[in-house]
């Protein structure tokens, strides 16, 4: 059983951004943190980074920074919350060796370009590389939480869901630590987006139109049984969430990417978006 998110507030993406306007493609795929009253939202049609107010109301600080990068666009933006620099994931890049492996791009807090580094997973298809990121520090060795947007190479339609864990290396490379497997609760059709914070992490499927939450177990890496939640997104026009970002305990922001050609005209009206849900009590 799920229960229904509440929706606090929402608006169009081309509403809040200087220049923008409703013809404008802005194909949100990812959402984090810069503060409290600050998301940074990435496209994957856009080598950029736009800066919103949470009000969802014009304000001066709205706008879009320049993201280089090896690829065009990006599917999950994390920040590292000690220093402020900025991760963005690339979903998966041929690599000099001719494999396919996801990328993350990283800027420092001002949005200057340091580094793109490879994640070690392989893909067999561009496509159906890593959907979502989250960035922890675990006293003093920093994690990149990884998420897989297929089902972990199962030919079955649902299940599967795996988060790929990395840490980073002395070289600043960074190296595979673990796995987390997706417990029965969280066995979606597709893995859109992917939150952890507060010993809580959070995965969504576009395709199935919902949310899933757990704790995790922080020594030992590992789901907390019986802490699994399931909920769904208010309305079925919610089919093209692609990112979320806890803003607190029980509070998430989210985005929405394009509608799709061949889903129901209803999803253009939440597509393109952000939107802020409470989970209820």
């Amino acid at each position: 059983m799920s229960r229904k998110l509440d929706l606090l507030r929402e608006a169009k993406l081309f509403r809040l951004l200087p220049g923008k306007k409703e013809s404008s493609r802005l194909e949100a795929s990812g959402v984090a943190l810069a503060d409290a009253t600050t998301a940074l939202v990435i496209f994957d049609n856009l080598n950029q980074i736009a800066r919103i107010d949470l009000s969802l109301k014009p304000r001066p600080k709205n706008g879009l920074i320049p993201a280089p990068s090896l690829g065009s666009g990006f599917e999950d933006i994390a920040i590292d919350d000690k220093g402020g620099r900025m991760f963005c994931l690339i979903e998966a890049l041929e690599d000099f060796d001719g494999l396919l492996r996801g990328f993350v791009a990283e800027y420092d807090s001002e949005g200057h370009f340091v580094a793109c580094t490879r994640l070690h997973t392989r893909f067999q298809k561009e496509n159906k590389g890593f959907e979502g990121l989250a960035h922890l520090w675990h006293g003093r060795r920093e994690h990149l939480y990884a998420l897989r947007e297929g089902n972990h190479g199962k030919s079955a339609r649902y299940g599967g869901g795996r988060v790929d864990v990395f840490t980073r290396g002395r070289n600043g490379d960074w190296e595979r630590s673990h796995g987390i497997g997706l417990p029965h609760t969280a066995h979606f059709e597709d893995y859109s987006a992917l939150a952890y914070r507060y010993g809580q992490l959070a995965v969504v499927s576009q395709a199935s139109a919902r949310l899933w939450v757990a704790r995790v177990n922080e020594k030992t890496y590992a789901i907390v049984p019986g802490s699994e939640a399931l909920y769904r997104f208010p309305k079925k026009s919610y089919g093209n969430v692609e990112g979320i970002a806890w803003l607190s305990r029980d509070t998430l922001v989210a985005v929405s990417d394009r509608a799709k050609s061949g889903q129901p005209s209803r999803c253009a009206k939440k597509d393109q978006s952000i939107h802020l849900f409470r989970i209820p009590r």
